[in-house]
């Protein structure tokens, strides 16, 4: 984790206003941000943390935590669902390069439209005080505001909260494919 100038990171996707609000209130009965944004080193382009960077901005910070990663790394993957995760082979209906070319022009996408996949947890809790960090001038957000009624915002994290399930499900199959795999090894070794 590194201490990034904000200015030096380009926003992917728009954020939902409730969402925001929420977080924002979060942070500020907790005064520390948990967890870093999570960016590509050579573009600048947020992959993780949209609503936390909205935050940052429209408080005026000018360094924020950044955890830096290369985003040429095979192991970095992007989908739409959670549930790419798993599929490997197939279409993800998104690509990296529609993520770098959006993430540089500005074409923002609608909030929580990609789903990125990092070879690490995303559990690295940095609980970093808020006053360790540069401010300058309050930043207005309102391009990265999306226009959504509550209802759509709600059926979105609903939609988010059934991927989620599905997500635990698939989990729970491959555990009862390791476990299946550990029987099976153990009676070969008894034999």
């Amino acid at each position: 984790m590194k201490f990034a100038d904000i200015n030096k990171l380009k926003p992917l996707e728009k954020v939902f206003p409730r969402h925001l609000k929420n977080l924002a209130k979060m942070i500020d009965n907790d005064k520390i941000i948990k967890c870093p944004i999570i960016a590509d080193k050579k573009t600048g382009i947020i992959l993780d943390g949209s609503h936390r960077y909205a935050f940052f901005l429209s408080r005026g910070y000018k360094t924020v935590p950044v955890k830096f990663v290369n985003y040429d790394d095979e192991n970095i993957r992007v989908g739409t669902h959670l549930m790419h995760r798993f599929l490997i082979k197939g279409s993800t209906n998104i690509s990296k390069e529609e993520v770098i070319k959006r993430g540089l022009t500005g074409n923002l996408f609608s909030p929580r439209t990609t789903r990125h996949f990092f070879p690490f947890r995303k559990t690295e809790f940095i609980n970093l005080p808020l006053s360790k960090l540069k401010k300058g001038k309050a930043v207005n957000i309102k391009y990265l505001i999306a226009k959504v009624s509550a209802e759509e915002e709600l059926k979105h994290d609903n939609g988010y909260l059934m991927e989620l399930e599905e997500e635990i499900d698939e989990i729970i199959k491959y555990l009862e494919e390791l476990r299946q795999t550990k029987e099976y090894l153990k009676s070969q070794v008894e034999n």
